[in-house]
């Protein structure tokens, strides 16, 4: 098959170098012939040096590429493979053949292929097994939807058959296209269910030559990760666009010609009247359905309070903690994280004791281990600052779930002597006491309305019948109104759960800020943390709980799937898995991120 793909090399992970020679079958009638393979694994390989052999023919019939991955492993082999045979019966030894890797030179094993007699009848198959289809059953008839090529994709990983929540699932994907068809991708591979994403798709496929229900195909292999937002059994749906060309079978064939020479075998008569057979070329979304995968929801069960979402295998590679503090002085800690896992779930590892610090968000890099980025690490910075002086001990703490071990795991560093000067610092002030409220004086009863004694300008009308008793009374009910409306607005200040509110806002505005000034900069990675962290804000008010503590996968969870908020926080992941550091702000996704903080926005009471 020619296809109109690139293949690019792939790095190979330290493995040795080896070449080995196989035979898909050891005899053949003369006429027929089999398939050498040439399978060349570790190092840089120049194409094999293949000898002569007398009244044998060894001719090339393609290569193909295989990528395995292991236990964050990666290796490569690049396999040649040749058509053997002969029109004369007799044993042929194929000599040793010579590879070099690396500068050196390699060699594989002889190996001997028998040409059996035109005449001769090969024994007989074994009876398959009832309801089998026998191997000389001619294939099922092609429908229109997979004449042009399909796609399949199954997990990686053989031994596990379900998911969870936040996992990162390596998977394999396959494009299968008829072999004797001419194809041209017009897209990457898309995930066609919303209810999963997709990562790290190698960027190359892996070529290779296989049989399918009795036909051939060239197979074209992606290696990358599906992640699911929530549980439940989903189709691992997939597509791919391209434009592909395949024989047109309907059409005549050619009279078969005489020919001499090595291409007078009649193993080669298919090869030479199908490339005279016309094509048919037509633009097709290849889709895959082939595969139900089980989501799990991560447990409730053992969750520990520090747990922010990380799901995979990890561990503590480096921890800087200074050892000299001052009360109310911000430093700067530093730690990294190694392993194999969904890193766009990791946050930053928790100071302890938390009582004694108080920390700030920071900034975090991730460093991928292998080609498709399933392993690596992570180094985090961010500042705290001392709430308490004198000597004491620090270390950090990090929690994630174990899909394998399918348990939650707290890693701990080494606990770090530290002398920290200064006062305490004292968070909460205490509210200020009032002046008790002195009781007025108590005069000896008198009349009402009367004065005590008479002078000479004085009048005997009662006080509540002057003017000037009416002018008294108001202004003093006046002024128990306005005691009133200020106790009211003094409650109203005070009040908890206002103040929380307000801290809130101000918190959700410093972050918008900050997003507004990573726009400005250009800066891509700055602009979702600093708005995903605006999201968090609104969100654990409204859910009770830390907004460092919410994860994607709790937000999906709790709100629908076509939510601007959940669509924002997929945006904000996938975008972190491009591990692209800056570029411009779309307008998306200003438009998706206003849309969250309104379907968030509460006023303040």
């Amino acid at each position: 098959m020619r296809l109109l793909i690139t293949l690019v090399g792939m790095a190979n992970f330290a493995h040795a170098a080896a070449v080995e020679a196989t035979l898909d079958r050891e005899s053949a009638p003369a006429g027929s012939g089999g398939i050498l393979s040439i399978r060349i694994t570790g190092g840089s390989a120049g194409e094999p040096v293949i000898p002569e052999v007398p009244n044998f023919i060894i001719q090339p019939r393609g290569q193909s590429r295989q990528i395995q991955m292991m236990n964050g492993q990666t290796s490569v082999s690049l396999t040649y493979n040749y058509v053997v045979g002969s029109n004369s019966p007799g044993v042929y030894q194929i000599p040793s053949i010579e590879v070099l890797i690396d500068g050196k030179k390699n060699h594989t094993e002889p190996l001997t292929f028998t040409v059996l007699d035109s005449g001769f009848t090969p024994p007989a198959a074994p009876s398959p097994p009832a309801g089998t289809t026998p191997p000389s059953a001619p294939p099922p008839p092609e429908s229109e939807e997979t004449r042009f090529g399909f796609l399949t994709v199954e997990l990686a990983a053989s031994e596990r058959k379900h998911v969870y929540v936040g996992e990162i699932a390596p998977v394999r994907i396959r494009a299968w296209l008829p072999a004797d068809s001419q194809a041209q991708l017009r897209s990457g591979i898309q995930p066609e269910s919303k209810a999963f994403t997709l990562h790290h798709v190698s960027e190359q496929p892996e070529q290779t030559q296989e049989i399918k229900d009795g036909k051939r195909y060239t197979v074209l292999t992606w290696f990358g990760g599906m992640s699911a937002t929530k549980a439940g059994n989903f189709p691992a749906s997939l597509s791919v666009d391209a434009t592909v060309a395949v024989r047109d079978t309907t059409a005549p064939k050619p009279p078969k010609r005489q020919r001499s020479g090595p291409f007078a075998d009649p193993f080669f008569d298919n090869v030479f009247e199908d490339m005279s057979v016309p094509m048919v070329q037509k633009d097709v979304t290849m889709k895959s359905v082939d595969q139900e995968i089980e989501v799990r929801p991560l447990p409730t069960e053992g969750r520990p309070a520090g747990f922010t979402g990380a799901v995979g295998q990890f561990k503590f590679d480096r921890v800087e903690i200074p050892t000299t503090w001052r009360t109310g002085e911000p430093q700067q800690i530093s730690a990294r994280l190694s392993g194999s896992g969904n890193f766009a779930l990791m946050k930053a590892p928790e100071l302890t004791p938390v009582e004694s610090w108080k920390t700030y968000p920071g900034k975090d890099e991730f460093t991928p281990g292998d080609q498709a980025s399933f392993s690596g690490s992570k180094n985090f910075q961010f500042s705290a600052v001392p709430r308490k002086g004198g000597a004491q001990e620090a270390a950090l703490k990090f929690s994630y779930f174990d899909p394998a071990a399918e348990s939650y795991k707290t890693l701990t560093s080494d606990s770090k002597a530290l002398q920290v000067s200064g006062q305490d610092l004292v968070e909460a002030v205490a509210p200020v006491e009032e002046p008790p409220v002195k009781a007025p004086e108590k005069k000896p009863p008198s009349l009402v309305a009367q004065r005590e004694t008479l002078s000479a300008t004085a009048s005997l009308v009662p006080l509540v019948a002057q003017p000037s008793f009416a002018i008294w009374l108001g202004a003093a009910g006046l002024l128990g109104l306005l005691g009133r409306l200020l106790s009211f607005f003094r409650a109203r200040r005070e009040n908890p759960q206002r103040l929380a509110l307000a801290a809130l806002e101000t918190a959700t505005r410093e972050a918008l800020a900050t997003a507004e000034r990573c726009a400005a900069a250009r800066d891509a990675a700055g602009y979702f943390a600093a708005a995903r962290l605006a999201l968090q804000h609104r969100l654990g008010s409204r859910w009770g709980q830390s907004a460092q503590a919410i994860t994607l996968a709790e937000i999906s969870s709790r709100l629908p799937a076509d939510s601007p908020v959940t669509r924002f926080f997929l945006e904000a992941d996938r975008y972190e898995y491009s591990r692209a550091s800056h570029g411009e702000i779309l307008p998306e996704w200003r438009a998706l991120l206003e849309a969250a903080l309104a379907s968030l926005t509460s006023p303040v009471r």
